[in-house]
């Protein structure tokens, strides 16, 4: 068993790819939220503008009307002192007070939170704003700065001059909202988030999609990808395989029955079990339609149902007679083996049911009758399968290593969980047990798309020897069977 699980940025792509609907629903449900929540009780407001210019050259050059670069350099980085000298209380004082015939009850505190100024570029021109949520008042606010701030700059500074050099206009319009911009963030936090979540999502799932994470991430191979038809009823004989089944799911049973005795070449061992990890995953089915194919190539195949704690196979092949003699009688020694096999038409497996439930399944299992019933049916079939219990469930599959070739592991697509793999891959590793390959189980399959595009139809026929003899029946001695 390989270590860990590899992570594919590939497929990461593809995972949020395949969900980019709830990327863009979250994208918009965050734009529209940004949005909302900029223009909720949202008040315009006006900003007003004027300039004017600070020299702080030396004052002997004045009259030679010369200003060095250094004298600029020296204005702009006084802006800050110019800033606070205009929002100190003389000069708000003085505001103020000219605003006082027109804005009875303005205090110097309120018109010193309006005011923000700073650098036309490299220059020592200074820009003064105010902003309101009247357009008439940033004017009157500015242009009474303006008034006099140069006084009070010149005063303070000590050297040079200030002098305004454009009044702020009324503001035509109010200032612009940065709606688009909330909802641009907000659409792209949104997204990114949706990202992250499923980024997260996909590295904490743990359930198989594809066969490729088999292959990636542990070490026996893949034999073959079963499609799993969707069950239309409560009946188990729903998934059971005949001759009218359609050709992918004859042809994915056909590879696994080859790649299964092609992994059996050398062994002296006949039987197999197929099992695994946890319940539910389709081994029971899995089993019944691998017996099925093997009887149908022209193997005699014996099936017989080891899961005595949740036995199945009955109502798959739905032989109802519950009186009938099984696997479990003949361990106890109740009857022969012979007596306990079920025999249908020609081109099925013969099958042993797992028979009443006895107190002790394990044991019998492990019995030396059992070692003896696998040694006598070898010598009569050409294939044995057990169903046999999950591994991660029940010991009985450990207590069946020991007396086959080794064991096939049904993955069901979305349902086995990677963590329950590792653990009965874990288990079999204590235990000896020989795992031959995984069974891919599932109904998203790769090869199922390529048998039903129409472009194929036509070479899919041409290989179906039903088809050509106008019958549901195989062809003999050259028959897809064989």
């Amino acid at each position: 068993m390989k270590k860990g699980i590899r992570i594919d940025l590939v497929r990461l792509m593809m995972y949020i790819l395949k969900r980019i609907w709830l990327v863009i629903l979250c994208m918009v449900i965050a734009a529209g939220f940004m949005y909302w929540r900029g223009n909720r009780n949202h008040v315009d407001t006006y900003t007003a503008s004027g300039t004017m210019y600070v020299n702080n050259s030396n004052p002997n050059l004045i009259n030679y009307q010369y200003a060095s670069s250094s004298d600029i350099t020296s204005a702009v980085m006084l802006i800050d002192t110019y800033a606070v000298v205009v929002r100190s209380n003389r000069v708000m004082d003085r505001v103020a007070e000219q605003l006082s015939s027109k804005y009875p009850g303005i205090v110097p505190e309120f018109i010193a939170s309006t005011v923000f100024m700073s650098p036309v570029g490299e220059t020592g021109v200074v820009r003064v704003s105010c902003t309101t949520v009247s357009a008439q008042m940033s004017m009157d606010f500015c242009n009474a700065i303006l008034d006099v701030a140069p006084t009070a700059i010149q005063d303070v500074v000590g050297a040079g001059n200030a002098q305004v050099i454009d009044f702020a206009p009324l503001p035509a319009a109010p200032n612009g909202r940065s709606t688009l911009r909330s909802m641009l963030f907000g659409a792209v936090a949104g997204g990114g988030l949706a990202a992250a979540a499923l980024a997260v999502l996909f590295l904490l799932r743990q359930r198989v999609e594809s066969s490729d994470e088999l292959t990636d991430n542990y070490t026996p191979p893949v034999l073959s990808e079963v499609p799993r038809a969707k069950k239309q009823n409560d009946d188990p004989a729903a998934f059971l395989l005949n001759k009218s089944s359609s050709m992918e799911d004859l042809e994915s049973y056909a590879k696994l029955r080859m790649n299964l005795f092609y992994t059996m070449v050398g062994k002296n061992c006949r039987s197999v079990m197929v099992t695994s990890a946890v319940s539910g995953e389709g081994k029971s089915t899995i089993a019944a339609n691998l017996a099925i194919s093997c009887a149908m190539s022209g193997k005699k195949v014996m099936l017989i149902d080891a899961d005595m704690r949740r036995a199945c196979q009955r109502d798959i092949f739905r032989h109802h007679d519950s009186e009938r003699k099984g696997l479990s009688d003949v361990l106890y020694g109740g009857c022969e083996w012979r007596e306990a096999v079920v025999s249908d038409e020609k081109g099925m497996p013969d099958v042993i049911h797992a028979g009443h439930l006895p107190p002790n399944p394990a044991e019998l299992l492990e019995s030396q009758t059992m070692r003896d019933l696998i040694a006598k049916l070898e010598k009569k079939y050409d294939l044995v399968i057990l169903d046999s219990p999950p591994i991660n469930i029940v010991s009985d599959p450990m207590t069946l290593s020991g007396l086959v070739a080794g064991a096939l592991f049904v993955v069901r697509q979305g349902f086995t969980d990677h963590r329950e793999i590792r653990k009965a891959l874990v288990s079999a590793e204590m235990t000896g047990m020989n795992i031959l390959g995984f069974v891919f189980y599932g109904e998203k399959l790769k090869q199922g798309s390529y048998y039903r595009r129409k472009q194929y139809q036509n070479y899919y026929h041409r290989y179906d020897s039903r088809e050509q003899t106008g019958s549901r029946e195989p062809a003999r001695g050259k028959g897809k069977w064989n």
